[in-house]
């Protein structure tokens, strides 16, 4: 009779997962049938990792703990009351987990007897989930790190604009248009000896021809997002910066700024043309 249970159980774990690896949700209203199924043991921790970072946990039971020892990794486990009392109909609810642009949703289940082909890593699919982005002017985290390791793969290049001064060389190698966004490839060059400790690196809308200084306008325009953090230029450094979309007068430019921690406060302009944010190229 034990055999004929373990046996039993055993292929109702392998039908759990091929329905957590193959199964995906249909659209409007997902019935809890439909979710793929995971089953726990008090001696068994499950690990889900997201390709992006998770924002947001529920879990429908008490004696389901998790926590998130990663920003992109949750980790449950069953754990009994303190009564000892069994879910009902081995039943523990489900689990809903939140990335930035995607939802998973997991049915929970208590396994009596431990088995060595418990899943101890699921790895989450964005295309096996219901996408929370409807929105094609919208950017993920990972679409826009996808599209930079695209753009950063190109090598021959004719900068749009350069500027050279104190052994620093600042490029604006190719500007990119993604719906509402514009991606700037921008290079970093160090002709010294000397480590360039990065202050401020600040992008304005400025007048091209400042007639009166009272009538001068500058508007900072913030990226909302960049492939890495730069904070030193020793060699030759590469990086890609994402602004809103911006469209400005003739008689206004787009400057690059980069000023230096040190006391000699080494700063280096950079100014882009209008026609040169028109002739950005789509992706």
């Amino acid at each position: 009779m034990k055999n004929i249970k373990y046996i039993f159980s055993v292929i109702v774990s392998l039908l759990s997962l091929t329905g957590l690896y193959g199964q995906k949700p249909s659209s409007g209203l997902t019935l809890m049938q439909q979710l793929p199924v995971i089953y726990l043991h008090s001696d068994n921790s499950v690990h889900f990792l997201s390709p992006q970072p998770i924002k947001y946990v529920d879990i429908s039971t008490h004696q389901v703990h998790g926590d998130l020892p990663l920003e992109n990794m949750l980790r449950i486990k069953f754990q009994n009351d303190s009564t000892g009392t069994k879910p009902a109909d081995n039943e523990l609810g489900t689990l809903t987990i939140v990335a930035e642009d995607f939802i998973a949703q997991y049915r929970l289940c208590y396994l009596d007897l431990f088995q060595e082909n418990l899943p101890s890593l699921i790895e989450i699919d964005p295309l096996l989930c219901q996408p929370l982005n409807t929105s094609g002017d919208i950017l993920s985290e990972m679409n826009k790190k996808e599209i930079s390791i695209n753009i950063l793969s190109k090598r021959n290049y004719k900068p749009i604009v350069q500027k050279k001064d104190f052994g620093i060389s600042v490029s604006v190698n190719q500007i990119y248009s993604v719906g509402d966004y514009m991606f700037l490839d921008i290079s970093f060059s160090n002709a010294t000896k000397l480590s360039y400790d990065i202050d401020e690196f600040r992008i304005f809308i400025e007048d091209k021809k400042i007639l009166k200084t009272s009538n001068f306008q500058s508007l900072e325009i913030t990226p909302i997002w960049k492939f890495k953090e730069i904070s030193s230029i020793k060699s030759k450094q590469r990086n890609i910066y994402v602004i809103k979309k911006v469209i400005f007068p003739n008689n206004k430019v787009l400057k690059i700024s980069l000023s230096e921690k040190q006391i000699s406060g080494r700063m280096i302009d950079v100014k882009v043309d209008f026609k040169d944010i028109l002739n950005a190229q789509s992706i």
